[in-house]
């Protein structure tokens, strides 16, 4: 991608800033954070606790800097829950922007870098399993066009950019997608918390709560898709 910038947010971590469309893949305030409350706390651990669950597919609108997926495969290896995760991402960053983030050295985990490394570096449209627990699918392709409908996921990462830089994927459409390749009563997570996108998911068919947001956020949303 042309004209990216790597920056860095107020918890030390990195994150990547597009000059062309003054927006950033994370927020400011704290890229691990954020991810790990907006996506791993209340969307995988939430579902966990309601559902008791061995095993979950998710779902990630925007593979971006791969952050979510990295910090999901080392859920998987830690807790060993197993987990397949798709991602779809238009617009691929490359592996030496993936390494300018530093990404492997937010933990110390056993596994975890040797895990970001092979997230990152994993090929294209085909499944490949990261480590034990945890399957991946990167797709390079629009979210419209490559949402495989046939599957029925349990959780949806919604990370799309905001509204002002991708109008269309915060549209009812979007959510009628998203809705289509959830099971019921499966859950979306999202950082945002805009009534438009509220109103929107809704009359998709999810019922919608505003929940605390990542620090420096007051809120997100998590939606459950309706039967």
């Amino acid at each position: 991608m042309k004209n990216i910038k790597v920056i860095e947010t107020k918890d030390g971590s990195k994150s990547l800033y597009l000059p062309d469309l003054d927006e950033a893949y994370h927020s400011h305030h704290g890229a691990l954070q954020e991810s790990q409350h907006v996506y791993i706390k209340s969307g995988i651990e939430y579902l966990l606790d309601r559902d008791h669950l061995d095993s979950i597919q998710i779902f990630e609108m925007g593979f971006g800097t791969g952050l979510n997926a990295f910090l999901t495969a080392h859920f998987a290896r830690e807790s060993g829950l197993k987990i397949f995760y798709r991602t779809v991402e238009k617009f691929p960053i490359t592996i030496a922007e993936h390494r300018s983030l530093d990404y492997s050295t937010l933990l110390t985990s056993p596994g975890y870098a040797e895990d970001c490394h092979a997230i990152a570096e994993a090929a294209w449209d085909q499944k490949v399993e990261i480590n034990p627990c945890f399957v991946l699918e990167k797709i390079e392709g629009d979210f419209f066009d490559s949402s495989r409908a046939d599957s029925s996921f349990d959780l949806i990462y919604f990370d799309a950019f905001g509204y002002r830089a991708q109008s269309e994927l915060w549209e009812e459409k979007a959510f009628e997608v998203c809705a289509s390749i959830l099971r019921n009563g499966g859950v979306l997570v999202t950082y945002a918390a805009k009534g438009l996108a509220r109103r929107n998911m809704i009359a998709a068919g999810f019922e919608v709560e505003k929940i605390p947001g990542a620090p420096g956020k007051r809120e997100m949303m998590r939606a459950t898709k309706l039967p």
